[in-house]
């Protein structure tokens, strides 16, 4: 999803937004300045308007005599609310524009009949609007029939925010709003958010393929009961407006992301099958029930490639009604990528030993971002992941192990290995075998292998097995004090691989195939160098003390 990581990554609450506004940094300022330069030099500003160029100068002035962050900051939102709101700024050719923590209850003054002679951003196609807690709305509703090129809207964190189209008074006509090329609509921590437009309206959204709506709590995005019919009058208009009419843009959806309350609704709602066939990749977040129907999901979204499932309250496992696996068998989505971000309690992505071959064989990508009580990421399984290609984990404190040896034997298509700030892992592979003597395993495939900031690890693996990388190239050994050797057993590269290795990676270094006698060699020096530092200080003190 083109916005997913974002939306998962952007779990920002109202204090952190506020302290995030307060700490903008001078460079992303000066970024702004430049900005704002083309548009008074190349875009048309009337000659009463030439006074901007003088505020845009004392800015820059004010960033070279190192000023107080807060003035500068006052400035630039001056500058910016003026060439913005201003009834004869006329920008035909400008693109894209992005606004962020700017002081202002709305972002254009649009004067119908001036537009007639003057067109005003009928060029636009991107509009992203960050942190503004002043603004009401985004457009009023004459200026819709001039955004015909828009493709993409962006809209988080302004808190006041009631409304994306503020209401016409004037107009005794029931608006229509078509957006012929909007191909992506996100809408993300808006708590007072409400609707499209206030009154009585009908809208199009006719090229719409990436749908994302997130804490928007007041915002209805689709009917009540979406099973039944509705309750219209006489124009075929509901008596209460969802955001946009969800059933006619089902077809083109490509990417949706919502939260497991709307989910379920869809869920429960007498759709076609058909309506979900372009559907290839959906985020869930923040459900907070016991047992979330993941089967019913991957049954209904029958297409889908790409799950992600953000902040739910799974008690042990994702995957844990296997009486349901039955009762889908065969209907169930091929997932390629499944991403598991901050599930506190989730210990298991499935149990050990559990028969979920048609949902994990076709899975390429595995990610485990924050899970803070997940154990082991691949346990014990009769399942094959034959086909995975990388394996993810990121800031899950109590992970102790990736792999159980069974299971790294199935991963012959694994390229990449990625470990970061799991501090409780001790070891990647563990051994679930008893009595092994001299097995092999081969990462036939296995290219990249990035450990970081792992404090407990101490070998890759511990259990005497003979592991193959006949492909690998990269090796990140960084910030693992206590990886004092590669593995226990025999770990063969090929003749040459690139390694980083100590508490950070500004040298790369080159291994020959004996992955042990480098780490240890790397681990000595590095004592060495600590033993130095430690009597060189001693004899400096010595000095001081004569």
């Amino acid at each position: 999803m083109t916005y997913g990581n974002s939306l998962s990554t952007s779990r920002i609450s109202s204090t952190r937004a506020r302290r995030g506004r307060r700490e903008l940094r001078w460079g992303r300022m000066l970024r702004t300045a430049q900005f704002a330069s083309p548009i008074a030099n190349n875009f048309g500003l009337e000659s009463q308007h030439k006074a901007k160029s003088a505020s845009l100068a004392q800015f820059r002035k004010v960033l070279g005599n190192s000023s107080t962050f807060r003035e500068a900051l006052g400035l630039l939102s001056n500058i910016r609310q003026s060439c913005l709101s201003t009834a004869r700024v006329a920008l035909p050719n400008l693109v894209a524009l992005e606004i962020s923590a700017i002081n202002v209850d709305k972002i254009w003054h649009y004067n119908q009949i001036l537009a007639a002679v003057f067109p005003h951003f009928q060029s636009l196609t991107r509009l992203v609007v960050w942190y503004c807690d002043k603004l009401k709305y985004i457009f009023s509703a004459s200026m819709i029939g001039n955004l015909k090129q828009l493709q993409h809207l962006d809209i988080r964190f302004c808190e006041d925010l009631q409304e994306i189209v503020s209401e016409n008074r004037a107009d005794e006509v029931i608006p229509y709003f078509v957006f012929p090329q909007l191909t992506v609509l996100i809408l993300q921590g808006l708590p007072k958010l409400r609707c499209l437009y206030p009154g009585m309206h009908t809208s199009e959204w006719p090229a719409l393929e990436n749908f994302a709506v997130c804490r928007c709590d007041k915002l209805k995005i689709f009917a009540e009961d979406l099973s039944q019919n509705k309750e219209n009058n006489q124009l075929d208009i509901p008596a209460q407006q969802p955001l946009l009419p969800f059933e006619k843009i089902l077809p083109n959806l490509k990417d949706l992301s919502l939260n497991g309350k709307d989910v379920k609704m869809i869920l429960q709602a007498d759709f076609p099958q058909h309506l979900f066939g372009s559907l290839k990749q959906l985020e869930i977040a923040e459900d907070n029930s016991a047992c979330f129907p993941i089967w019913n999901v991957l049954e209904r979204f029958h297409n889908l490639e790409i799950l992600s499932l953000f902040q739910f309250s799974f008690h042990e496992e994702v995957f844990s009604e296997e009486g349901s696996l039955e009762k889908h068998a065969g209907k169930l989505a091929m997932i390629k990528t499944l991403e598991l971000r901050w599930h506190y309690h989730l210990k298991q992505l499935c149990k050990q030993d559990s028969k979920l071959g048609p949902t994990f064989q076709y899975l390429e990508i595995l990610k485990a971002y924050r899970c803070q009580s997940l154990l082991i990421l691949l346990p014990s399984s009769s399942v094959s992941f034959q086909n995975l290609t990388a394996l993810v984990a990121f800031g899950c404190k109590k992970l102790l192990h990736m792999v159980t040896s069974s299971t790294a034997k199935t991963l012959v298509r694994l390229v990449a290995i990625e470990i970061y700030g799991c501090r409780a892992m001790t070891e990647v592979v563990i051994n679930d075998k008893d009595g092994v003597e001299k097995e092999e395993i081969v990462f036939r495939k296995l290219k990249t292998l990035e450990l970081r900031d792992l404090d407990s690890l101490t070998s890759f693996c511990s259990a005497n097995y003979t592991f193959q990388f006949p492909s690998l190239q990269e090796l990140w050994v960084i910030g693992c004090p206590k990886m004092k050797i590669f593995t226990t057993g025999e770990a063969i590269t090929p003749p040459r691989v690139n390694v980083w290795y100590g508490e950070t990676a500004d040298q790369r270094r080159w291994a020959n195939n004996y992955l042990n006698t480098t780490i240890q060699h790397y681990m000595l020096r590095s004592l060495c160098s600590v033993c130095s530092l430690g009597l060189l200080f001693g004899k400096l003190e010595g000095k001081e003390s004569t």
